[in-house]
């Protein structure tokens, strides 16, 4: 077919060696993507060194052993490809042909490149809108000035290597994904990328050993959807700059030394959907400005020194009323923090991973106090409610029944009393359950799932009795609650009766 122009193959099954001679005969060929097949052995890109028609050309994601190197005459370059992608090629190495023969996207993620960044870029002057070389074993510092090697960049992805020192004070104000996660940088934000980088819409900074406030008053990123900076040492109080970032979906700042009162610095971000500020020393009441973000799906604030009450407006989160759907967002590819989540796409900005998480709400781990509001059993869409290790107190409501897609519920290490509300066994798909170290009394329901769950989900509560304790109810551990009950309605009727009969003798006497 030697007028072929595109051929697709990607995401299939085709396994053996590469068809290098096939690929050779294809002079006319534009786009070629074989990418996440089977194919298998060494190749080297000498064989598509005379397709000087070829833009597009991804192998990525085989069981490839990619020769990159294409410096001999008989092997000279003979197309300017738009796009390369060598995902997963087991590519040793950067060469500078790279930079002149490729005009737009260089995709080299999850390779076996090694050393420092700066020899590989030196006195290099790219054109190239994309470059991802995430998930390999680069080292050393970047350079301050990197724009001027890259000046026409939207998307930068270093994430995953071994980078060291400062961030670099300086990148191309055209960015729109800079992802620089899961490294070893250190020292403060710049404040050029706080404030002069208008196009951002993906910002990764997660994983590093960053310091210093996180966003000045007068920062500005009015296009931020995506904001990554968990698990670093940044300190001060919520950045209400971030008021500004009005289209934000994703904040996650989880893992921090965050601090002050959350109630007082936390915006109303309309369109947010998950929002994870876990694991910092945020206190003051749970911020009431949580109800006005409608579309809210994840809200994690465990591990602060959070106190006071839960509101009693959370059913205005209409995400959460409705049928549980998983939020949907983008994470760094790779992301060791247990949230991993990104777009992928030859055609998109963004490439890598595309994965869900549930709908929840969990604030473990405070000084909550007060009863769960009645309002919180409304919430029919949500599948995690985590409340545990609080002050929380009266008795656990019996509505909490009506939260049909619940699959996780932690009620534990509070300071709940009364029975277990026999309701909770209509649960359809809770798969966890504990109410451990609470005040709790009477027999535990063992219909239906709650047959599965093992003594730690009951532990501390000296009053209960039961399977699956070894505590016995009156002598047995055979009846439920919800049969104890019929018993006792018929044990009624039966002494009912004998009274009637009773009567009915001394009448006929």
């Amino acid at each position: 077919m030697i007028s072929l122009r595109l051929l697709d193959l990607s995401e299939n099954q085709f396994n053996g060696s590469f068809p290098s001679l096939l690929i050779s005969n294809l002079t006319n060929i534009e786009s070629l993507v074989l990418s996440s097949n089977e194919f298998q052995g060494m190749i080297s890109l000498c064989v598509f060194a005379n397709l000087s028609r070829l833009s597009e050309l991804d192998i990525s994601f085989n069981h490839l052993e990619v020769e990159t190197e294409m410096m001999s005459p008989s092997c000279s370059p003979s197309f300017r490809l738009s796009t390369l992608s060598l995902g997963g090629c087991n590519v040793k190495k950067i060469y500078p042909w790279m930079f002149h023969n490729i005009t737009s996207e260089l995709w080299l993620s999850n390779n076996n490149l090694t050393g420092p960044f700066i020899s590989n870029f030196q006195n290099i002057t790219s054109k190239l809108t994309i470059l991802d070389i995430s998930d390999n074993f680069l080292r050393g510092t970047l350079p301050e000035d990197i724009n001027l090697n890259f000046s026409e960049l939207r998307h930068l992805d270093l994430s995953g290597n071994s980078f060291n020192g400062n961030l670099p004070m300086f990148f191309t104000d055209q960015l729109q994904m800079l992802d620089l996660s899961n490294n070893q940088f250190q020292g403060e934000i710049p404040y050029s990328i706080k404030s002069n980088m208008s196009c951002l819409l993906y910002l990764g900074l997660s994983q590093n050993n960053l310091t210093g406030d996180l966003f000045p008053k007068n920062s500005s990123l009015p296009n931020l959807r995506w904001l990554h900076l968990n698990n670093n040492r940044l300190s001060g109080t919520f950045p209400y700059a971030l008021s500004k970032s009005m289209k934000l979906r994703i904040l996650d700042i989880q893992n921090n030394e965050l601090s002050g009162e959350l109630s007082s610095y936390l915006p109303v971000l309309p369109k947010l959907k998950i929002l994870i500020l876990r694991g910092n020393q945020f206190e003051g009441q749970l911020p009431v400005k949580i109800c006005q973000m409608r579309d809210l799906h994840l809200l994690d604030l465990s591990e602060n020194d959070l106190s006071g009450d839960i509101p009693d407006c959370v059913d205005n989160v209409t995400s959460w009323l409705g049928r549980s759907e998983n939020a949907v967002g983008y994470l760094p590819d790779g992301s060791r923090n247990g949230f991993v989540f990104t777009f992928k796409g030859r055609r998109l900005i963004f490439k890598g991973v595309l994965l869900s998480f549930p709908m929840g709400v969990d604030v473990s781990c405070n000084r909550l106090a007060g009863k769960i509001p009645i309002q919180m059993t409304r919430l029919k869409g949500i599948r995690i409610l985590n409340v545990s290790n609080n002050l929380l107190t009266g008795q656990i409501p019996s509505s909490l029944g009506n939260l049909e897609n619940l699959e996780s519920l932690d009620l534990s290490h509070n300071n709940f009393f009364g029975v277990l509300p026999h309701e909770l066994v209509g649960l359809p798909v809770l798969e966890i359950f504990n109410v451990s170290f609470n005040n709790l009394s009477g027999m535990i329901p063992i219909a239906n799932q709650f047959g599965t769950f093992l003594n730690d989900s009951y532990l501390g509560n000296p009053d209960l009795c039961g399977q699956p304790l070894s505590i016995k109810c009156n002598g047995s551990t055979e009846t439920p609650p919800i049969y104890a009950r019929a018993e006792k309605s018929v044990s009624i009727m039966y002494f009912a009766v004998l009274i009637g009969l009773f009567f009915i003798v001394i009448c006929l006497e």
